[in-house]
């Protein structure tokens, strides 16, 4: 798909479509051996004999490069696992995480180039051709961009390219996992269950999951990245990461708790923290998240993307370099199963929606804890999220971590914004608001660069970004 990357893009605009013709892709849902293939990335892979490690090693892929796809399963932690064709008739399983599905060359539609976009002057045209010159820059194969004014609530959304290449365009409703952006989701959770007396936020993680853990780590210390825990891979039951959290060598030893000087990004401590919530109400969090703020918010949000009402509107994810990192038909699977502490590698990055279901999130914070006449949060609760603890560096950007919320001073034309970012299975999200406007933005986009900015966010989120700032109060 790369060679044809100049040629992948469409809009859909409020205003109406720029397309390119209706030249049918291949159905997401029917990639097989004849139209794909998998491209093992390291020398060494194991080939087990089903989808996931605790099926017997039946030989090793030695050298890097193309195999034949058969078809994929999840495993118990939701990690897709390929099936494989070998020359001698053979098959067997292989991860995910060292290999990616790519569609052959031969079997991509042949689909006409895009007009260039020129905006007419108005508001809404500036956002619009940023959104299209930004999306070819970065070969994005779908983009959606809503921003909420916080001056009247008024939203204003878009979406440019394919949910599935060649065959199904991205729309405003098209639904994507969000990657990172739900550790903010979870964060909100975290508050508000300190608010309901459910929860101590400074209080030693131990009191909660019942054993003796080697150091004193708090949500607070989880949420700002400060645990000292190592980024290990989440397990698929609380008892099994019961007996990752009671060992010392979960732990930095070199780290104190809580210093600016242990901040390490850590997607293990942020499902640590899920689970931890899990386990103070004793209620699954999902659950916790649908009854207490996704439905207050009116949109169709899941931390498991098979959860959401509509999943026709599920989009194939693309990586940057245009390999299928997600089905829609493999996304539907990943559904909730009811049991507190399963799969809590959801809780942070598989926040489902659109981009308008995330900017009604963001928004919420943006207004001190009130969506529509809903209070979802207290003032007092948004402040804590808000709260700047110390200031952190990452991928050469510098900003103030909050309680998993991120400050950046004069972004994009702001004098500062409460942000982040997210990069999961191909996606690259932004989701950020001005607390002095009350504006919102959110970008999420499937298939870019992942290039990034001076302040360590992806450059296309951050040229969308800054065009909805400047021009979003004159729409």
């Amino acid at each position: 798909m790369k060679k044809n990357a100049g040629r992948i893009l469409t809009a859909l605009l409020l205003t109406g479509t720029l397309a390119f013709g209706t030249a049918p892709g291949i159905s997401a849902e029917k990639l097989t051996s004849e139209n794909c293939y998998i491209y093992v990335s390291l020398d060494g892979v194991s080939v087990r004999k089903g989808p996931g490690t605790e099926y017997d090693k039946i030989g090793t892929i030695k050298k890097k490069g193309k195999v034949t796809y058969v078809g994929e399963k999840l495993d118990k932690n939701y990690i897709p696992w390929y099936k494989i064709k070998f020359k001698n008739g053979k098959t067997g399983w292989i991860t995910s995480d060292f290999s990616r599905r790519y569609i052959k060359e031969s079997a991509l539609p042949e689909i006409e180039d895009a007009e260039e976009f020129i905006s007419d002057g108005s508001a809404y045209g500036n956002i619009l051709e940023q959104i299209s010159a930004s999306a070819e820059k970065y070969e994005a194969i779908g983009v959606q961009v809503s921003v909420i004014r916080g001056s009247d609530g008024e939203a204003f959304n878009w979406a440019y390219g394919w949910a599935d290449y060649g065959s199904r365009e991205m729309t405003v409703d098209s639904k994507m996992r969000s990657a990172s952006l739900s550790k903010v989701a979870t964060a909100i959770c975290a508050v508000k269950m300190e608010e309901q007396g459910t929860i101590d936020l400074g209080k030693n993680i131990a009191k909660y999951w019942g054993i003796d853990i080697p150091k004193k780590i708090s949500m607070k210390t989880l949420l700002t990245h400060t645990s000292t825990l190592y980024n290990l891979s989440p397990k698929a039951s609380v008892e099994e990461t019961a007996e990752q959290l009671k060992t010392s060598y979960s732990f930095n030893k070199k780290k104190k708790v809580g210093k600016s000087s242990s901040f390490e990004y850590n997607n293990y401590a942020s499902s640590i923290a899920a689970t931890t919530l899990e386990l103070a109400s004793g209620i699954p969090l999902e659950e916790y998240a649908r009854d207490n703020l996704f439905s207050f918010l009116g949109g169709d949000l899941s931390y498991f993307p098979g959860n959401i009402k509509d999943t026709d509107k599920l989009i194939t994810h693309y990586d940057y370099d245009h390999s299928v990192e997600l089905l829609p038909e493999t996304a539907k699977k990943m559904v909730f199963t009811g049991n507190i502490g399963d799969h809590s590698g959801n809780y942070i990055g598989g926040l489902t929606g659109s981009a308008s279901d995330i900017a009604k999130m963001f928004s919420m914070l943006a207004n001190d804890g009130v969506y529509g006449n809903n209070r979802i949060l207290s003032e007092t609760s948004v402040e804590a999220l808000e709260k700047k603890y110390f200031t952190a560096k990452e991928y050469g950007g510098k900003f103030k971590q909050c309680l998993t919320l991120r400050y950046g001073s004069n972004f994009y034309g702001t004098k500062g914004i409460y942000y982040h970012t997210g990069n999961a299975y191909g996606i690259v999200s932004l989701a950020s608001y001005d607390p002095v406007t009350k504006n919102t933005v959110v970008v999420m986009t499937s298939g870019a660069k992942q290039s990034r900015d001076k302040n360590g966010i992806y450059k296309i989120c951050a040229e969308i970004t800054k065009a909805a700032y400047k021009n979003i109060d004159k729409l």
